[in-house]
């Protein structure tokens, strides 16, 4: 954090580019110089709204994560003078001046994924639920445990696999958890997998789940793993957050319970498992709301068209 910074702005100068186009939070003091040393147009990229993300971050304590997140907004604001933004959620525009583009974190529809996953989809055998992402408690990994055990004392016959990185510690936390409640022949942590693997996985799940908590970041930021599992036909079972709600009910994709509430994720679940023709229909809805409306294609507009106007001043 402190000497990468002027590598990267040693390297960028080298390029003598038109635009500079930047995302990580510790780039600001680059960004800052290129603009108002070397007067050269800057784009700062805000992927997530990190003055959320420092709230919900484990290795602060608690007491200050609000002073350290308004000390970031603080020096963010005076770096980002001048500069253009590029933001990925709707609710972080009105943070920003007038300079701001919306350009969504959706995925780059892959056709070929896309007409596999609806020739290969497996509806009949034993239901399927995948989260795919970073492993963690906060993204609700273990919620998906306790909505296995709940769905086993009630009788159904399923798999959930956990697709993703995973701290040893949290690992090892997570595999007792499984132990504990005798669910080892029912849930599968996978750790690390290829995102074409992981995809292909996923559109053969009956459910994809996305049942984070309802930390700050996550609350006012849409999950792409929604879109993601939307891609490739598989049915959602999400948070209920506002700002997820237009992409799972508003399409009719998947259903939303509260994560905190584990009687509430295991009675949607189990809905949703009692009613496969629906699944199915949430699928193809899914599928198709990606092709038409949540591409990658349509937002690389928005942002060709942020570099013609920054290039046109």
């Amino acid at each position: 954090m402190l000497f990468t910074p002027w590598s990267a702005m040693i390297s960028a100068l080298k390029t003598k580019a038109s635009i500079y186009h930047y995302h990580d939070p510790e780039l600001l003091p680059m960004g800052f110089v290129l603009r108002w040393v070397f007067g050269k147009k800057v784009v700062f990229d805000v992927h997530e709204s990190v003055p959320r993300q420092i709230m919900s971050k484990p290795y602060l304590p608690r007491f200050t994560r609000r002073a350290i997140s308004f000390c970031y907004k603080l020096i963010e604001r005076v770096f980002i003078t001048g500069q253009t933004m590029i933001v990925a959620n709707k609710n972080s525009v009105s943070d920003y001046s007038s300079h701001t583009y919306l350009v969504q974190n959706y995925p780059l529809a892959d056709e070929q994924m896309v007409a596999a996953a609806s020739d290969g989809k497996q509806r009949n055998g034993i239901p399927l639920l995948v989260y795919v992402g970073r492993v963690s408690r906060i993204r609700g990994a273990v919620v998906c445990i306790e909505l296995a055990a709940g769905l086993a004392r009630r009788g159904h016959d399923f798999r959930v696999q956990l697709i993703g990185p995973y701290s040893e510690t949290f690992g090892t936390e997570l595999k007792a958890k499984i132990e504990e409640l005798h669910l080892q022949d029912k849930v599968t942590l996978t750790g690390h997998m290829d995102w074409p693997e992981a995809m292909k996985l996923t559109s053969q799940a009956a459910i994809g789940l996305c049942l984070l908590l309802p930390e700050p970041n996550y609350t006012a930021c849409l999950a792409t793993k929604i879109i993601e599992y939307m891609m490739v036909g598989t049915p959602v079972l999400a948070s209920d957050f506002d700002v997820w709600r237009p992409y799972v009910e508003g399409e009719s994709t998947g259903m939303m319970a509260n994560p905190t509430s584990i009687d509430d994720v295991v009675n949607v679940c189990e809905q949703m498992l009692g009613n496969p023709d629906e699944l199915a229909n949430m699928g193809r809805r899914g599928m198709e709301a990606v092709r038409t409306r949540y591409n990658w294609n349509r937002e690389f507009e928005v942002l060709l068209e942020c570099y013609e106007n920054l290039l046109r001043k």
